[in-house]
């Protein structure tokens, strides 16, 4: 009897969870489900929140939007009238249900799943909005659940709250998990995923637990080991044994407190940084010597690299000149690397969000070359030693014998080469970047070994010079030559500077940069001073004060072209995504951007393939666009990053781009 008993029950409640109902409210097995409202009466153009409540028997569960190891997600078909819109769910913060040896995200005993509801001036008198909804039920067994809904709302000239209007108002804001305002970066390292981001005092002591909005990223039942330094934390969670290739993650970090739980939501591109194992450390300074190397034929280089063969011309008649003249020009490179890469690497340490190239981002170091472009394009045109005076302060530029002019020569030359990322250089530099160690030394050893070999085949094979014209009147012609790319230089940097500074500001920089021509205008004059040095010392001390008086002392305006990674990833959600990350100082780039992307090949590309072009400018710090290198592995411009679709790996374009370079990219199925 027992037996027929327990069949019967076993029958009904088989029939019973296959029943649906149409009304606020439906049974089923072993839940119940119900629509409710914060309004009881709405008016047009109104946005309110409504709730589907699932209530369910004691011991059993249902599951968050990502189940976890085991379990489906509630669903909601909805039929509504005409003028009427809903969004998409808002889960509240779910809680782990362990289910040994799996676990799982859910809720117990109850939840609400919020939606809000935007009622137009097109809604009738009467909005009667329908929904069939399934869930899970689980205990020791998971039973499909399901129920149709309705509710009926009457419009009016206000809205009136409902007897719900508290209780959904709670869920909305205790329970619906509000964007974690600190920033969060997430790491790929070997077999885990590694979420850092800071905290407060006041969590300090709660356990923190994620919970992934995919599924596919981290192994669930894995213990997630957190780790505190300083003022904020770094999650470690073993990766999925089926990892799937995101180009970023979201989900919630969960402070777990002895009375509730607080719960944000995130989103995080996710930084797949190279490793020794990607890239060898032989490779990486290879590519390093490579990339240096190619730095030479930068526009902005040649003017001054054009100096030291000009040197060397002059003194080809003396084979000992030349080598230690070339070493001392190699000797400031090579330093000149280590210094702006240890620099980089110490305010990174700090804390500071910056890569290579940082230096043009500041308009205080722009307007210092800007001046010092200026000051060697009058030397030369006016082809003046300039005096005493800059020889004892070091004759950094001057064609005088010394071997300071040498060194400064090869400090100039790479503050103007470095803002660009030449090829083979991205990899080596985000190893020595974005993983600081002993190699980092080396990596910037080589890229200043690389940039000096052409001088280091001059200084000790100067039989090659003999290739060059014999030194004579040219060559002061050849100097007058010089002043004009130097010049051009000056007035691109001026035309970086005015994306960074107030145009007040820049006529200051404008006014400082005439009186640095009338300093060198006036000295070019014979015995101008000849009897007067002091007085000319003096002169040109006050010059130089002010200028640099004037230099801007003001942050960067705002980028009106700023970047918005939250704005990257909904296009991505879209769609395919062309990402080009750019800046005003960057000469490949704009190059790249005049060759390739301005080209009605790539215009065509992206037209017939529906792809987002979306430019990351780089001209102004900016830390998003700091954090997306790093997550690409780089530290420097130019880079080039195709999405082909949502869930699909990143694809990352050479340096340089061209028509057939962009076709074979860009022009294909993934």
């Amino acid at each position: 009897m027992e037996i027929l008993k327990r069949k019967l029950y076993l029958l009904a409640l088989i029939i019973f969870s296959n029943i649906s109902f149409t009304s606020s409210i439906g049974f089923s097995s072993n839940s119940s489900a119900e629509i409710i409202s914060e309004y009881s009466l709405i008016a047009n153009s109104e946005e309110f929140l409504i709730g589907i409540k699932y209530k369910l028997d004691k011991g059993w569960h249902t599951y968050w939007k990502n189940p976890g190891d085991s379990g489906d997600k509630a669903s909601f078909e909805w039929n509504l009238p005409e003028g009427v819109t809903i969004s998409e769910p808002y889960w509240p913060q779910p809680e782990l249900i362990p289910y040994p040896p799996l676990m799982t995200y859910g809720y117990n005993d109850e939840v609400i799943v919020i939606f809000k509801v935007r009622s137009s001036e097109l809604a009738k008198d009467k909005s009667d909005i329908n929904l069939l909804t399934k869930w899970l039920a689980c205990s020791d067994v998971c039973l499909p659940q399901e129920a149709n809904l309705k509710l009926s709302l009457p419009h009016g000239p206000s809205s009136l709250p409902s007897d719900y209007y508290s209780l959904i108002n709670n869920i909305y804001d205790e329970e619906i998990p509000k964007l974690y305002k600190q920033e969060v970066s997430s790491i790929i390292s070997d077999d885990s995923l590694i979420i850092s981001f800071p905290i407060t005092n006041d969590n300090k002591d709660k356990k923190v637990i994620f919970f992934p909005d995919e599924d596919g990223l981290v192994d669930y039942s894995a213990k997630q080991i957190s780790e505190i330094n300083n003022e904020s934390i770094s999650l470690i969670i073993k990766r999925a044994d089926i990892f799937k290739n995101f180009s970023n993650i979201s989900g919630l970090i969960q402070f777990k407190g002895d009375f509730a739980n607080q719960s944000y939501s995130f989103n995080s591109f996710i930084s797949n940084q190279p490793s020794v194992n990607d890239i060898s450390i032989l490779v990486a300074l290879i590519f390093a010597v490579i990339g240096g190397f190619i730095l030479n034929l930068m526009p902005c280089v040649f003017p001054v690299i054009s100096l030291k063969i000009l040197n060397f011309i002059e003194i080809s008649d003396n084979k000992k000149e030349i080598r230690l003249h070339g070493l001392a020009f190699c000797s400031g490179t090579i330093l000149t690397f280590l210094l702006i890469g240890l620099l980089i690497l110490g305010l990174r340490s700090s804390g500071q969000e910056i890569g290579w190239g940082f230096q043009l981002q500041s308009p205080v170091f722009v307007s210092i070359l800007i001046y010092l472009f200026i000051f060697m394009s009058a030397l030369f045109l006016l082809s003046t030693s300039f005096g005493s005076f800059f020889t004892r302060a070091g004759n950094l530029l001057s064609s005088n014998d010394g071997y300071s002019g040498s060194f400064g020569t090869g400090f100039l030359a790479v503050i103007v080469a470095t803002p660009c990322t030449a090829p083979f250089m991205g990899s080596a530099l985000g190893i020595a970047l974005l993983q600081p160690s002993f190699y980092s030394i080396l990596i910037f050893f080589s890229l200043g070994l690389g940039f000096s070999i052409p001088y280091l085949i001059l200084s000790f094979f100067p039989t090659l010079i003999s290739k060059f014209p014999a030194p004579g009147a040219w060559m002061e012609t050849f100097k007058k030559l010089m002043s004009v790319p130097m010049f051009l230089t000056a007035i691109w940097l001026l035309w970086i500077l005015s994306n960074q500074i107030s145009i007040q500001d820049l006529y200051e920089i404008l006014f400082a940069s005439l009186i640095i021509f009338l300093i060198v205008f006036i000295n070019s004059f014979e015995n101008f001073f000849k009897r007067k040095r002091t007085l000319n010392n003096l002169f040109i001390v006050a010059s130089i004060s002010i200028c640099f008086y004037l230099l801007p002392t003001n942050e960067p305006k705002d980028n009106i072209k700023a970047f918005s990674a939250d704005y990257l990833q909904n296009e991505i959600e879209k769609g395919p995504v062309f990402l080009n990350f750019t800046a005003d100082w960057c000469i490949t780039c704009k190059v790249n951007e005049q060759v390739a992307l301005k080209d009605k090949n790539f215009t065509n590309i992206i037209e017939s393939r529906n792809i987002k072009y979306i430019k990351a400018d780089w001209t102004n710090k900016n830390s998003e666009i700091s954090r997306l290198l790093e997550s690409f592995g780089r530290s420097g411009i130019p880079l080039y990053v195709y999405f082909p679709q949502k869930d699909s790996k990143p694809i990352i374009l050479p340096e340089i781009l061209n028509d057939k370079i962009i076709s074979n990219f860009l022009d294909k199925d993934y």
